[in-house]
């Protein structure tokens, strides 16, 4: 066990150097942006009404793998937004080679998005774990990392993501919307 944490933080640490600044990037871990200081508080953006529902999140985003995961999960009903700051917001507090999906958080209301850090986005619907010492990120168990996403941004919402029409293109590692603990994720007793 001690040998897969040292191996995961070289990784973590490593990986994430080379994920935000690039236009094609890796990431080593999905949400190592979003455990950073910068990332704890209030921005500054749209009301969710604005923005589009998360099918079209899928879509203009070339996620369609992440959308049929999370369709199929026991998060069905949510939105991206629930857990995501859009971009839109994180334009108004991040250059641009910082925005990404690992900016977590929330809608506060009256125009106001409230980044969080760690577990924190887990844990506010999920209050029964929150006197819980996990010592670890929900996702490491929750949300495994499988194979790698295109994500871009689009010139034109009202065209299909391909060609010319590409802004800016990200790959960065799949992390599962089924929300399932993972087998190989289960802590063993002791360790």
């Amino acid at each position: 066990m001690k040998r897969m944490v040292l191996i995961t933080l070289v990784f973590f640490f490593t990986g994430s150097l080379f994920v935000f600044g690039q236009d094609q990037s890796n990431s080593a871990d999905p949400k190592a942006f979003a455990m950073s200081e910068k990332c704890a508080g209030p921005v500054k953006g749209p009301e969710p009404g604005v923005l589009p529902d998360t099918k079209d999140c899928a879509v203009c985003h070339n996620v369609p793998r992440i959308y049929d995961e999370l369709s199929g999960s026991s998060h069905e009903d949510m939105s991206c937004l629930e857990c995501h700051v859009p971009g839109k917001a994180q334009a108004n507090k991040y250059e641009s080679k910082e925005r990404s999906f690992y900016h977590l958080g929330y809608y506060d209301g009256h125009e106001k998005w409230m980044e969080t850090s760690g577990n924190d986005v887990c844990l506010r619907c999920h209050t029964d774990r929150e006197g819980e010492s996990l010592g670890r990120n929900c996702w490491e168990c929750h949300m495994r990392v499988d194979g790698m996403d295109e994500f871009v941004l689009v010139k034109d919402k009202k065209l299909p993501p391909k060609g010319d029409n590409i802004k800016v293109k990200k790959i960065f590692p799949h992390s599962s919307h089924t929300f399932r603990v993972h087998p190989d994720a289960e802590m063993k007793k002791g360790e």
